[in-house]
């Protein structure tokens, strides 16, 4: 799905058509890491599209999901969960402040400064600014 929604807004539209959400959000908890990597991943790609997709995640509840992931999640797999944050927050002051209101600034700084890797290390930098 998130090789799908990556391509444009409207195959993004057409994914969440699919009634992904709030069930992709439940993914984030899966036993396997595998599947909670795809699952931020696919939520990231759909977040970068548009600020009504931004909006449609935040109001399902995938900000407060997505800093829980980021928590949970160590080393590079914490990559997609960053990066989401950085993209909806960049759409709006609005959508910035419920990222905030989820406590996404506490795991973002952590990555900055805990997190060994540079990709990483640069995604927190770009989801903070």
């Amino acid at each position: 799905m998130a090789n799908i929604a990556r391509h444009t807004i409207d195959l993004a539209e057409h994914v969440v058509e699919a009634e992904i959400f709030p069930k992709i959000l439940y993914r984030l908890k899966d036993t396997d890491p595998l599947v909670r990597k795809f699952a931020a991943t696919c939520i990231r790609e759909i977040a970068k599209q548009s600020q009504d997709l931004a909006k449609l995640i935040c109001n399902a509840g995938g900000a407060v999901s997505i800093v829980d992931y980021i928590n949970e999640a160590k080393g590079s797999a914490r990559l997609p969960g960053i990066i989401t944050l950085g993209y909806i927050s960049a759409f709006d002051e609005s959508l910035a402040m419920g990222v905030i209101a989820a406590k996404g600034i506490a795991p973002l700084k952590d990555a900055l400064i805990k997190e060994p890797d540079d990709l990483v290390k640069a995604a927190a930098a770009w989801s903070l600014g």
